[in-house]
């Protein structure tokens, strides 16, 4: 469809948690204008000017009776599905977001790849898992034709997105450490972990080599997913892990079931280092032991950032053509670090070498 000369995509959501279906209370008809950054697939829908969300599925009547209540003022003819591949084959839509648990991630994918309509799949993180799973999704977009993006939402925020070309540019000269700390009761290995994982994959630039790593007490028995989909904090482990790069990056990862909350992430350099954190960003640059200079990280303004980046990436990519920032390959090579932390803890925190065995 085009409207103005300007082509617009037939969209459906799959799964209407917060992260899917969520609306920010905004003032009355600041959203299309002015309001916040998208927080939710469904506001990143309302807000991207080529996007036409028309249909939406989730295995709960009531959740699709509260969307439904939420947005009737924005989508007021929008229709209901309990049944995802009854939506895919009755919409025809060309975009598709999957924001249901982490381990439904692939069938639903699968399914969107195989119909005829679908040009681009927005998946929540992590990508799936297991391997197996991932490269089933792979595949079956690859042979479509299918673009798929992983939805690490940093790789579309600006503080990374500067700090990524700053690294490029070559002026703080090659990638040497990189430390990696999330702290919350939500610091989770699947549910956040995968955001602070990813960020040292996207920052490395490379491909892990090994990994050794110690899961949170009282998880010995988790040698294969067990979460319900980031709910719950006890249903998966924080853990602790030094990752390597056959690139000669070293990375060391930590998170913490903490009640103090945050993020940090630190990229030390030939001649210079990189901190970002929930609250800021520093360039620091130093001519002795003694001499350090501190600049702050400054990022600019995106048009599109973070979820609504990746759908805006999606629809550009569609149109011009490219490679997307956070595609299944990339998803995937996050997934099997947590795997690999995983498989370590269960052999006594031993080295493990990549790639794994699907």
């Amino acid at each position: 469809m085009t409207t103005n000369n300007v082509p617009t995509y037939r969209a459906v959501l799959i799964g209407l948690g917060g992260i899917g279906g969520m609306r920010a209370a905004t003032a009355a008809g600041s959203a299309e204008t002015y309001g916040p950054m998208p927080q939710s697939h469904a506001e990143a829908y309302q807000r991207h000017p080529q996007a036409n969300l028309t249909a939406v599925c989730d295995l709960r009547p009531e959740a699709l009776e509260q969307f439904r209540e939420n947005w009737k003022d924005v989508w007021p003819d929008l229709r209901t599905y309990t049944d995802a591949k009854q939506m895919l084959a009755e919409e025809s839509p060309d975009l598709v977001s999957v924001v249901t648990s982490d381990h439904a991630h692939a069938n639903l994918v699968v399914d969107a790849a195989q119909t005829e309509s679908v040009r681009a799949i927005l998946c929540e993180k992590p990508i799936a898992t297991t391997l197996a799973d991932a490269d089933r999704m792979i595949e079956a977009t690859a042979e479509a034709g299918v673009l798929l993006s992983i939805e690490h939402t940093r790789r579309w925020d600006a503080q990374h997105s500067e700090a990524k070309r700053l690294l490029a540019s070559g002026e703080l000269g090659p990638v040497r450490t990189i430390h990696a700390e999330l702290y919350s009761q939500r610091a989770m290995l699947f549910r956040n972990g995968t955001h602070q994982i990813d960020l040292i994959n996207y920052f490395a630039d490379g491909d892990p080599a090994w990994v050794v790593a110690e899961l949170e007490e009282g998880f010995d028995h988790y040698t294969e997913y067990q979460g319900d989909g980031g709910k719950d904090p006890d249903s998966e482990p924080y853990a602790s892990a030094y990752i390597r790069y056959d690139n000669g990056v070293r990375a060391f990862y930590n998170t913490y079931k903490t009640d103090f909350p945050g993020s940090q992430i630190v990229v030390t350099c030939e001649a210079g280092r990189l901190e970002m954190s929930d609250r800021h960003g520093r360039v620091i640059r130093g001519a002795s032991h003694f001499e350090w200079s501190s600049t702050d990280l400054v990022a600019g303004s995106l048009m599109y950032e973070r979820i609504v980046g990746a759908l805006h990436e999606l629809i550009h990519t569609l149109e011009h053509g490219g490679t997307l920032v956070s595609d299944g390959a990339e998803g995937r090579k996050t997934l099997e670090v947590i795997l690999a932390i995983m498989a370590s803890h269960e052999a006594g925190n031993s080295r493990v070498d990549l790639p794994l065995a699907p």
